[in-house]
């Protein structure tokens, strides 16, 4: 009787779909509207609540740092992940040509190129993920373009920045900065706050939403609108639990993958028109380039195209922008 009762259970149990445990979303920034990774979670969990699974939204990295919410996706322990772009570009180094200053017009323009177009870099991209057991749901928005935040004085152009440093994210921007004429120095960003206030750096190249989060518009005094990158996240999925489910929860899963990406190319777009009152709001001196300047800024930028990206792809990047734009 004893063994009859342990085959059904585990009869059971082998019919229960894949979906069966609550879905998990990892983030690792706190429940706050301004940050992108939250809201999309919280809308992508919605969705799928709506069509009758479970989710649930973790925040503040309870799950792990991005290293290992990765680790989680690809051995199926976890289903879904919003992490930094860098834990892809970990895998595949094309995707940083994505970021690259002045490659794309806008974050509209970034989102033609890498959601309404198929391209042999998006798909090439995508398939290296899926070779770590990763599926990529959305490369997504988080905001406006990158500017030029600094403690120090108003940068309306290449010039006004002799003097100061910035802080690099690695070498290859330190590349990029030496196209400016500025120094870098790479420093990670929970020691930044500390490496302004010790005056090893003077700022950084950020999204304006990045200074709002951290709070550094404390500090940081001056910021120039100079457009020159399209930042983004990542929204990950467990490849082989993605495999694993039953065609109508698939579909499910589908559904809410496409609306919270429609959602955050709608907030996206909100969220950089809000941003720089939000800056003006909290005592930020705000500076825009003219027409010379901004070119400069652009052609500059472009002489590192091969050193932010790999070479080789450089073309294919410029054929894929052009293709996209409007």
């Amino acid at each position: 009787m004893k063994k009859t009762l342990m085959t059904l259970a585990a009869a059971l149990l082998t019919a229960m779909p894949a979906w069966a445990d609550e879905i998990k979303i990892a983030v690792g920034c706190p429940p706050v509207p301004a940050c992108a990774d939250w809201v999309y979670a919280e809308d992508l969990a919605a969705s799928l609540r709506a069509g009758g699974l479970e989710a649930a939204v973790f925040t503040g990295g309870s799950l792990g740092k991005d290293p290992e919410i990765v680790d989680q996706l690809s051995q199926g322990l976890l289903q879904f992940g919003l992490t930094n772009f860098v834990m892809i570009s970990e895998v595949d180094k094309n995707v940083l040509g994505f970021l690259a200053p002045y490659m794309f017009d806008d974050m509209e323009h970034f989102f033609r190129a890498t959601q309404d177009t198929e391209s042999d870099l998006m798909n090439g991209i995508r398939a290296s993920m899926e070779g770590q057991g990763i599926r990529i749901a959305a490369l997504t928005g988080l905001g406006g373009t990158m500017g030029i935040f600094n403690a120090k004085r108003p940068i309306t152009s290449v010039a006004d920045l002799k003097g100061l440093r910035l802080r690099a994210i690695d070498s290859s921007q330190i590349e990029l900065f030496k196209q400016w004429g500025v120094q870098g120095v790479v420093v990670d960003m929970p020691e930044f706050a500390g490496a302004v206030q010790q005056g090893i750096v003077d700022g950084y190249v950020n999204p304006p939403v990045v200074a709002l989060i951290f709070r550094h518009t404390e500090f940081l005094t001056h910021y120039t609108d100079i457009g020159a990158g399209t930042p983004f996240r990542s929204a990950l999925m467990s490849a082989d639990w993605y495999a694993g489910l039953d065609d109508a929860t698939r579909a499910i899963v589908d559904a809410a993958v496409a609306k919270a990406n429609a959602d955050n190319r709608a907030w996206t777009a909100v969220a950089a028109k809000n941003e720089i009152e939000g800056l003006k709001k909290s005592g930020v001196m705000v500076s825009v380039l003219d027409a010379a300047a901004l070119e400069d800024f652009k052609t500059r930028s472009q002489a590192a195209w091969d050193v932010l990206m790999p070479a080789g792809s450089v073309a294919a990047f410029r054929e894929l922008a052009a293709a996209t734009r409007q």
